[in-house]
């Protein structure tokens, strides 16, 4: 189906239109922990399956965003994840060290928020999500000839960047770990600005 639409199949394109836009529906419809469409539609699209779907390079960008979006609001954005800051700002004199380690740091944080066991076992599930995001976000910033001309392409992108997000609210990721994926994200933007310059230098 996905290489007819490539090659301009009509039926194949409405039918791809079909299921992206079908998938979009259920996302909307589990939008904000709505658990009456959640229970229902996660019984048919398990994280694993999705997973799959949203790595898969053959189908159409368009396609994998709307798999991305159903991540998001079906598995991740659910009980119990709660919204973490993952850098204090303010704390107890008493309780700041004079000398600390970032790993110390990240294990000082994740004590306080959560039952260790329960937090160990949601990051195990989520780490191949957790994988795929890194390595979207990893490619993306090693293309410096990249450029955001690709519409359908910026759609996924941004889904992915979207789930990075709440995966850092949700405190999936350590300070270390944040750390990286901040790093990649400046990359990214970097490479649009230097993209951007070179484009107004031909111009001009």
């Amino acid at each position: 189906m996905t290489r007819g639409a490539n090659e301009g199949n009509k039926d194949d394109i409405n039918l791809l239109n079909y299921y992206t836009n079908q998938l979009h529906l259920f996302a909307q419809m589990c939008l904000d922990r709505q658990y009456l469409a959640i229970n229902n539609i996660s019984k048919q699209l398990d994280l694993e399956l999705i997973l799959r779907c949203i790595s898969d390079e053959e189908l159409t960008p368009g396609l994998r965003a709307s798999f991305c979006r159903m991540v998001l609001h079906m598995h991740i954005d659910r009980d119990p994840q709660e919204h973490v800051s993952p850098i204090r700002y303010a704390r107890l004199w008493s309780r700041i060290p004079i000398h600390n380690t970032i790993e110390e740091y990240d294990n000082h944080l994740r004590d306080e928020l959560c039952d260790g066991r329960q937090a160990e076992w949601d990051i195990v599930m989520y780490k191949p999500t957790m994988h795929f995001v890194e390595n979207y976000l990893h490619n993306i910033a090693i293309s410096q000839g990249l450029n955001f001309s690709d519409s359908n392409q910026n759609k996924l992108t941004y889904e992915v960047v979207n789930l990075a997000r709440y995966l850092v609210h949700f405190g999936f990721y350590g300070f270390k770990e944040l750390l990286r994926l901040t790093k990649m994200l400046l990359v990214i933007l970097d490479s649009e600005d230097n993209n951007e310059d070179k484009k107004n230098e031909k111009q001009s």
